[in-house]
Order: structure tokens, then sequence, then C-alpha cells
């Protein structure tokens, strides 16, 4: 009885320790495929964020040549603009400086041998040749950004900016230099005027 309960005992015991080591094989195979997986799926998804980095370079590299020749193909027209602006205010001032030396010519050759005088000559032609430089600063300030613009450049919007400011300024520096020439003009039509009317008076007074 003994030995027949051995022999049934013994199988089943036997039979049970293979059941346990397929059972703990089969979770080490499992596990094993999982991390394999893992792994697989963790290279894909690097291969796939080097392609994306990779594509978005070229992407990056192919836009940035194109704005270089777009920005290639304007520059002669920006330079060609920018050089005719400023031209213009360079001509203008020679027009007003022209001007004022035609003024100050009348004063000294016309109303000064006359006794003509004006009060604050020295200050109003002090301003004048202030408000000339200022002007003269501005304009070449303005040309050198015009003849540096370079679509090679860190910032060629930048540049551009930079000859519009100056432009501005020079601008601004003209309206000044002409208000500058107009005071002198109307201290002297003043003196005149003054000195015309003194003499009128005196002339009058002595044919009374």
């Amino acid at each position: 009885m003994k030995r027949a309960s051995v022999l049934i005992v013994f199988p089943l015991l036997l039979l049970g320790f293979f059941f346990v080591a397929n059972n703990s094989y089969a979770r080490v195979s499992v596990g094993r495929v999982l991390s394999e997986a893992t792994d697989r799926l963790k290279e894909k998804r690097d291969e796939l964020k080097e392609k994306i980095a990779s594509r978005a370079a070229i992407r990056k590299e192919k836009l940035a040549e194109a704005k270089q020749k777009v920005c290639e193909t304007r520059k002669k027209i920006i330079v060609n603009r920018s050089n005719k602006i400023a031209e213009r205010a360079q001509k203008q001032f020679e027009v007003f400086q022209n001007h004022a030396q035609r003024v100050d010519d009348y004063y000294n050759n016309k109303l000064l041998p006359k006794g003509i005088i004006v009060p604050n000559y020295e200050a109003l032609k002090a301003d004048i040749a202030a408000k000339k430089d200022a002007v003269q600063v501005a304009i070449e300030a303005a040309k050198a950004a015009a003849a540096n613009f370079d679509c090679a450049g860190d910032d060629p919007k930048g540049q551009l900016a930079t000859f519009r400011e100056d432009m501005r300024e020079a601008i601004a520096a003209l309206k000044e230099y002409r208000t500058s020439i107009r005071n002198f003009i109307v201290a002297i039509r003043t003196a005149k005027a003054n000195a015309e009317a003194t003499h009128s008076a005196s002339k009058s007074g002595g044919n009374q």
C-alpha cells in the first residue's frame, strides 16, 4: 500500500517540478521578449528623431540659401535706392549751403558797407555752422550705411534699419539747418528795414 502511494506521489511531484520550471522559463522568456521589444522601440524612436532633426537642418539650410539669394537679388535695388536718397539729401544740403553763402555775401558786401549791422550776426553764423556740421555727419553716416549693406552680414535687416534711421536724422538736421538760415535772413531783413525806417525818419525830420 505504501509502495503504491509512493509510486503515485512521485510522478505527481515530478510533474509539479517540471510545471514550475517551465512556468519560470516562460516568465523569463516573456521578460526577455518585452525587454528586446522595448530596446528596438527605443532605437526606432532615436532613428526617427535623428531623421527629423536632419530634415529640419536641411530645410533650415535651404531656407537660409533661398533668403540669401533673394537678398542678393534685392541688394542692388536697395543700395541704389539708398544711394539716391542720400544723394538727394546731399543736393538739398548744397542748395541750403549756397543760399546761406549768398545771404552772407549780400550782408557783408551790400549792407555792411552802408552801416547796416545785424547785432547778433556772429551768433547766427555760429548756429548755421553747427547745423551745417550736423547735416554733413548725418548724410555721411547714411551713405556709409548704404555702401556697407551686405547680405552675408549678421543682420541685413538691421543694416537697412540703420540706414533709415541715419536718413531720418539727416532730414531732421536739414530742417534745422534751413531754419537757422531763415533766422539769419530774417535778422538781415529786420536790420535793413530798421535802417531804412531810421533813414526815412531822419530824412523826414530834416525836411521839416
